[in-house]
């Protein structure tokens, strides 16, 4: 094809076979004659073939004599089915020279041949009607130019696209071949495995703040001559995840009797194991959760008003895992996890027949979970390592509900208790990480469930004097939807 005039766009889909000229007795597939002559966008997703149909001293894909504004080539001598070779090109180089990417083994190449000018290398980001945007993966695109100096291109041979990151390099100076180096991942599919990364958090933050809430509750208040209450025991917290998170962890609980009608201890939950297998989020058993408490009973059978504060402060060592989605790579790091909190709560116990108490109770909590931000380590299959934000949240909670408990014997009480828990105030934070263009942030908990369900039941029995055995289990809701919690403690107290 010949021009001595403007085309504003020319699409060419199939194949262009080169005619005979027979002036030069030459053959060109797409040739302008002169400087009066310009292509302003010229797209190649079919075939400029180089031979031509008839018999002649050469043939060229493309003679450029007069304006290329820009070029975009599918074209290549890349393996494909039916096999191609790269557009040749002789003359003024395009402006601006885009390669189109279908998959990594197919993609635009292009060779010149006493190329003139400069031209600005560029990935096809789409825009041309039935020409898809160029599609990457991290790698390696052989020979994507040949017979080109570096002198023939412009300052921009690196740049981003879609999140990944490329750039040229030559790989061999006398012939001027040059090859496109991707690394990174896309934006979207990153994206998406930032979404999976915050949801395993998710359930991460929900275990760390029930183990903090289901702590205001810790008690020891069997004592002996010396006014102390000592209690050993265990806890198992299991999260509804898929992957089946769960936590187990030894128990310490420690109390003084300041007065017959006053108390205050201490405790510690120290993590044994935590079994979050598959998931993206692994925490440490470093340090304990530690605690605080004190308590106020106008009677000590149990009825009448009872009072207890409570504050507990825990941090855990955290490491994030990304799961690779589509060309996302497995970037990780590491952070704390710190939860911190205190609860008021009141409850009065009425005594409507023998050996059983029902305790109306009403309270308020507050608790908070943060994660420093941190970055990921650059590996040898980690080239785009992200950085993120810290996450911020915390919650302030009414509770309301109703307790009861029965002698079945003197020495053995069972109980229970079911009550309702509602947000008055919440801030939920975000998850958000920079490293790939066009990340956006995520909402760490879009749809939070501010009214939510709590109960309790359990068992003890006072083997002797001053010594007693119990069992405790634990239901929640959690504010995140569909994410419930169930926890079991088993404790032996001493009074001493």
């Amino acid at each position: 094809m010949d021009s001595s005039v403007l085309i504003p766009a020319l699409v060419n889909t199939g194949t262009i076979n080169p005619s005979i000229n027979g002036l030069n007795s030459s053959a060109y597939g797409v040739w302008l004659i002169d400087a009066t002559s310009s292509i302003t966008s010229l797209t190649n997703s079919g075939n400029i073939s180089p031979f031509a149909s008839g018999s002649g001293s050469r043939a060229v894909g493309v003679l450029n004599n007069g304006l290329i504004t820009t070029f975009n080539n599918a074209q290549g001598g890349n393996g494909l089915t039916p096999a191609t070779t790269a557009v040749t090109y002789t003359g003024n180089l395009p402006t601006y020279y885009n390669i189109i990417i279908n998959s990594p083994s197919n993609y635009g190449q292009l060779a010149v041949t006493s190329g003139a000018g400069a031209t600005t290398f560029g990935i096809y980001g789409g825009g041309v009607a039935g020409v898809a945007a160029s599609s990457l993966n991290k790698g390696t695109y052989s020979g994507v130019l040949s017979g080109v100096a570096a002198s023939n291109l412009t300052a921009a041979t690196k740049g981003n696209y879609n999140g990944f990151t490329w750039s040229l390099s030559e790989t061999d100076t006398i012939n001027g071949i040059w090859s496109l180096l991707v690394s990174g991942a896309s934006t979207a599919d990153t994206q998406q495995s930032l979404i999976n990364t915050s949801a395993a958090l998710q359930n991460t933050f929900t275990l760390q703040n029930t183990v903090l809430a289901n702590s205001f509750s810790y008690d020891c208040n069997v004592f002996g001559a010396n006014n102390v209450c000592i209690s050993a025991g265990g806890r198992n917290t299991q999260v509804s995840a898929a992957n089946g998170l769960n936590s187990t962890s030894a128990l310490l609980i420690a109390a003084y009797r300041v007065m017959p009608s006053v108390r205050v201890g201490a405790y510690a939950d120290q993590n044994l194991s935590v079994n979050n297998a598959g998931s993206a989020v692994n925490l440490g058993n470093n340090t304990p959760l530690i605690g605080l408490f004190g308590a106020w009973n106008e009677r000590l059978d149990g009825t009448g008003t009872e009072v207890k504060v409570s504050a507990a402060y825990g941090q855990k060592n955290t490491t994030v895992t990304r799961s690779v989605v589509g060309t996302s790579e497995a970037g990780s790091g590491s952070s704390q996890l710190n939860s911190q909190g205190a609860q008021l709560t009141a409850k009065y116990g009425f005594g409507v027949v023998e050996n059983v108490i029902v305790s109306p109770y009403v309270g308020v909590r507050y608790t908070q979970n943060n994660m420093n931000g941190y970055s990921e380590q650059a590996t040898s299959s980690v080239t785009a390592p992200l950085t993120y934000s810290a996450i911020n949240t915390n919650a302030t909670t009414a509770l309301v509900g109703v307790g009861t408990s029965y002698k079945i014997i003197p020495a053995a009480t069972v109980f229970a208790s079911a009550g309702v828990e509602t947000d008055t105030n919440t801030s939920n934070g975000t998850y958000s990480a920079t490293g790939v263009s066009g990340l956006t942030p995520i909402n760490f908990n879009a749809n939070p469930v501010k009214t939510r369900p709590t109960a309790t039941i359990g068992a003890y029995y006072d083997v002797e004097k001053n010594q007693r055995i119990g069992i405790t289990g634990i239901y929640r809701q959690e504010p995140y939807q569909a994410v419930q919690t169930t926890t079991v403690m088993a404790t032996y107290t001493v009074g001493l």
